[in-house]
């Protein structure tokens, strides 16, 4: 039998394979957002575009990304037609495509990003956290929370960001309860299943905070 708490991450799942289609165009540019990736030399001014993030996969209805941790893999799919700057950022990060820094004055390069990267934080019931490297990707992404994306059920996949608008880049967070108190507070870029899997990497960060799991390699996948 399934616990209640399981068959909400698996309606999450459905709920937002239901309604991904397409990416959507990008919104309109913050201007003070691409003045501030601009002055950090971000060649992409925080939009990557989703074409160079795609570019090479096989042709699918589906785009996914698959966590393999220490504790198994986590399956999500992403939707491009909520947050389609998002989406397109974190597929070329996975991916070794989008450029980014280490370090502030360090050189722009690729690599796939998150590989290696810790769980660095827990919220105990409500959410694991990871995809920090170094002091971060030397670039911000501007807000797309929809008003029909709120986090009502478990298994979300979201941008972490500092609470000042604008703020989000590479981390994220993987929900496994409702967190109503965040709606409008996070961009939502999709949902995930295999709860046992973010519980365990939950446990697994809080027993031993000096040596917390990681996050092996996000395999980005498009399936029919």
């Amino acid at each position: 039998m399934r616990t209640p708490l399981r068959s909400g991450f698996g309606l999450a799942l459905v709920a937002l394979c239901a309604c991904a289609s397409g990416p959507r165009p990008f919104p309109p540019p913050v201007p003070e957002v691409v003045a501030r990736n601009q002055s950090a030399g971000d060649p992409h001014a925080g939009r990557f575009t989703y074409e160079e993030a795609v570019a090479g996969l096989p042709e699918g209805s589906r785009l996914l990304a698959v966590l393999s941790t220490d504790a198994g893999e986590i399956r999500c799919t992403l939707d491009p037609s909520e947050a389609p700057i998002a989406v397109a950022n974190f597929v070329g990060l996975a991916r070794g495509l989008r450029p980014f820094q280490d370090a502030p004055e360090g050189p722009w390069h690729t690599a796939p990003y998150y590989d290696g990267t810790p769980v660095h934080r827990v919220q105990d019931g409500e959410f694991i956290q990871t995809g920090r490297r170094g002091t971060g990707p030397g670039f911000v992404l501007q807000d797309e929370m929809s008003a029909g994306h709120v986090f009502d059920r478990p298994g979300l996949l979201a941008l972490a960001n500092t609470g000042a608008p604008h703020s989000s880049a590479a981390e994220f967070f993987i929900s496994f309860a409702p967190l109503t108190q965040l709606k409008g507070k996070h961009t939502i870029i999709g949902s995930c299943d295999s709860e046992d899997v973010v519980r365990e990497l939950a446990r697994r960060a809080l027993a031993d905070p000096a040596n917390p799991p990681k996050i092996a390699t996000v395999t980005i996948r498009r399936e029919p």
